[in-house]
């Protein structure tokens, strides 16, 4: 075997350089070990000294410095030694575990001693990778391992053991977090070990599990999550096959806290909830503070205060939502039925739609309701993440949850709505409901999502600046502010790029919204939408450029109560995306599959021009769009035509001024219908056929809201123009002198020549 350069190179630089000096080299000496795995992973030949190999010395060499560095009296020696070891584990395999139990016991020593808070941080880290390799290997664990793995867990919980009540915590909460990241990776793998220390981790991480603004300490929220997993895997170390119990009485216990807590901040409304899980409220004081929380060991610390209340029942409800997110050890059973039962009493508790006190506690003054409303938000989201990674867990077998589910977002998204955090959590609830129980939805269901869909689509319209802007402009007879006392800035035009940068949301909530459009389209029955909602949805997917959400709108089109399918967006999806493999193959089999269908109508027939049959596609849903309706049907929509002026719909988002001129029939008031085109062919005729009667065209209208206009004649110099159908010219030639022309259409001719004549006359004048 060839000897690495870069080995003699390390072993060279490690004896020349000075041991404080190695510090800033260790980027250049840990590159260096990880090109020496082949010499380091291979074990060494059992001949006698003088007869071993280059490699092998070289080798042995490079641990002898190591060792020596690492049971030096120099800080930095020591933080070099640490960088060394975890890149010689990282590629040194079965060989280099075999001898590191003296790196170990080394390394827990330097926890032990006052060096620098990043090299302490940096040996947990090496000490924590040695055990998660050794976990492979039976012989190595029973040599190695269980006998260090002990005083390893004590030096960490020396670092971040909790101080007398009047001193503060000395070890930084980085160190904490590295501690508690260290413990939730070691505790799965070796649970029998450490399972004398459950009680005593418990009692030091349960303080950073769900912080209120009582607390001496301001958490993190990486120490939050990483003491959270801590505690969650202590169940592995439950005795014999009582993981499963461990793990349940652990949920119940913590859906109690979260009760418990519920009481106290939600003094100041009278409840309407009772209890499916067999939980009875405890009636709270009103002559002091909202309080909770114990002194126990076992338990969360104090909290004083209402704010304080809702920070640590949102920490209570996001510590449950990471017992579904953790894995276990063995099967367990849900306690479902409390959870839903606490998220079902939270979901009650609504901001209320006017001052009136009916449902408020007399007792409680009027400044803690206003504060209980300021922090409902925040706990609803919570909820609804709560929701989330239940559903994210169970998949498909949470199925039998949807409805109530489904019920408690629609009523918190009705309330918090304004609230950016709880649109995000709502998004993301909704995106996991779709998957699993979308198709099955119920009318009546649909339709509380519309809400949902509106401001889904106003969010994902946001960044892109096509968002409707909202005129602030007082109604009809409301009295003018005075000039005087007005702002001089508010006369300024002023960009609403600006105003809404200044308001923009978070990248996660746009995110969230953007992935929830193509799961509109897709996964909910788009029979149960109204035609607003499906125009809404289609126009958002166009003007957001998302192709997810265009192909979704392509693959499930929309049909009326009629049986009719709308247009599809598939020339927009073509235009934003004509070179992406996805829209060629989607356009591609829309193709084949108009070619197919055009063969079963016309015998033998072919076409050298794709766009050929495309167009005999197009030309055949004109004419299905195209049958006549009941003389009923359009005697009565004309009647309510001349009645009432049809408004524009407001599913535009203010895109009224870019409407797209389309050609329909007057009696049609469905934006997405469309008619046949029109249009207009110079012809050179004589006084014979003047008398032929020539097929109008359907009225124009645009966007049901301009009444049609009277036919404009082009002078083009050749003869009189000629108004011919497209789609109906060959049912015009086989019908030529039918008398299938209506009174009215007769009429609309007449008054067209007569004003050519018109113009004609004043023209010579």
């Amino acid at each position: 075997m060839s000897i690495p350069p870069e080995l003699r190179v390390l072993c060279r630089r490690l004896t020349s350089t000075s041991v404080e000096d190695l510090p800033r080299l260790c980027p250049t000496l840990v590159g260096y070990v990880l090109r020496c795995g082949g010499p380091l992973s291979a074990v060494p030949e059992t001949k006698g000294k003088d007869n071993a190999s280059e490699a092998s010395v070289l080798v042995h060499r490079l641990r002898t410095h190591i060792n020596t560095l690492l049971n030096g009296r120099s800080p930095a020696g020591r933080s070099a030694a640490i960088c060394l070891i975890k890149a010689v584990i990282d590629v040194g395999g079965w060989e280099s575990l075999r001898q590191s139990e003296s790196w170990i016991r080394g390394l827990i020593s330097i926890l032990q001693k006052p060096d620098p808070i990043a090299a302490k941080e940096l040996c947990i880290v090496s000490l924590t990778k040695i055990y998660m390799t050794l976990q492979g290997y039976q012989t190595l664990v029973r040599e190695t391992a269980t006998p260090t793995l002990p005083s390893y867990v004590t030096a960490c919980l020396q670092l971040i053991k909790s101080p007398a009540s009047d001193k503060a915590l000395k070890t930084p909460l980085s160190l904490v977090n590295t501690v508690a990241w260290s413990l939730s990776k070691i505790i799965p793998l070796f649970p029998t070990t450490l399972r004398p220390f459950s009680a005593q981790i418990t009692a030091e991480l349960k303080t950073y599990v769900a912080p209120t603004s009582s607390d001496p300490l301001s958490v993190p929220e990486g120490l939050r999550e990483s003491a959270r997993k801590a505690l969650i895997v202590l169940h592995y170390t439950a005795p014999k096959n009582g993981s499963s119990d461990e793990w349940a009485k652990s949920v119940r216990a913590t859906v109690n806290d979260c009760h418990k807590t519920a009481d106290q901040i939600f003094r100041a409304v009278q409840e309407s909830w009772e209890s499916t899980s067999g939980y009875r409220s405890q009636a709270a004081r009103t002559d002091v503070e909202p309080s909770g929380g114990t002194d126990a060991s076992d338990g969360f610390p104090t909290w004083t205060g209402l704010t304080s209340g809702a920070e640590r029942l949102v920490g209570l409800l996001e510590f449950l939502a990471a017992y579904f997110q953790m894995p276990t050890k063995a099967a367990v059973t849900l306690p479902l039925g409390d959870v839903l039962d606490l998220t079902g009493r939270i979901s009650l508790i609504t901001l209320p739609t006017s001052e009136d006190s009916a449902g408020m506690n007399a007792a409680i003054s009027r400044d803690e309701r206003a504060e209980l409303w300021s922090v409902l938000p925040d706990i609803h989201a919570a909820a609804l993440r709560l929701h989330t990674a239940i559903y994210r867990r169970l998949q498909s077998n949470a199925i039998s949850l949807s409805t109530d589910s489904i019920d408690q977002m629609v009523r918190i998204f009705g309330s918090d709505r304004h609230v950016p955090s709880v649109r995000e959590s709502a998004y993301d609830l909704a995106n996991e409901l779709l998957l699993v129980a979308g198709p099955t939805l119920p009318k009546l269901t649909v339709d509380s999502l519309v809400p949902l869909i509106q401001a889904c689509c106003r969010d994902t319209l946001r960044p892109t600046g096509y968002e409707e802007s909202r005129s602030e402009a007082p109604p009809n007879g409301a009295k003018q502010k005075d000039p005087a006392s007005s702002n001089a800035d508010a006369f300024l035009a002023t960009s609403t790029t600006t105003n809404a940068a200044s308001s923009a949301p978070r990248a996660s909530h746009e995110e969230a919204a953007l992935s929830l459009l193509p799961m509109l389209l897709s996964h909910l029955p788009q029979r149960h939408l109204s035609p607003d909602s499906r125009a809404l949805l289609d126009r958002t997917a166009i003007l957001a450029a998302s192709k997810p959400a265009m192909l979704a709108s392509c693959l499930h089109p929309y049909k009326d109560s009629r049986g009719r399918y709308y247009p599809s967006i598939l020339p927009f999806l073509v235009r934003q995306f004509p070179q992406d493999q996805d829209v060629e193959v989607l356009r591609t089999n829309l193709l084949r599959s108009a070619r197919a269908g055009t063969a079963s109508h016309v015998a033998e027939q072919t076409w050298d021009d794709p766009r050929e049959g495309l167009d005999v596609l197009l030309q055949e849903r004109k004419d299905d769009e195209s049958e006549p309706v009941d003389d009923g049907d359009v005697d009565m929509n004309r009647n309510e035509a001349t009645e009432k002026e049809v408004k524009p719909s407001s599913a535009g988002w203010g895109l009224t001024e870019n409407k797209t001129e389309v050609d329909t029939e007057p009696v049609v008031k469905n934006a997405f219908f469309t008619a046949e085109r029109t249009v207009v062919v110079a012809t050179n005729s004589s006084p014979d056929n003047a008398g032929d009667k020539v097929p109008t065209s359907p009225l124009k209208r645009k966007a049901s809201e301009i009444d049609p206009g009277k036919a404009k004649r082009v002078d083009t110099g050749k003869g009189p123009e000629t108004v011919v159908d497209v789609s109906v010219t060959a049912k015009a030639v086989d019908d030529e002198g039918s008398d299938s022309d209506s009174d009215a259409e007769s009429i609309q001719i007449d008054m067209t020549m007569d004003d050519d004549d018109e113009e004609d006359e004043a023209d010579e004048e």
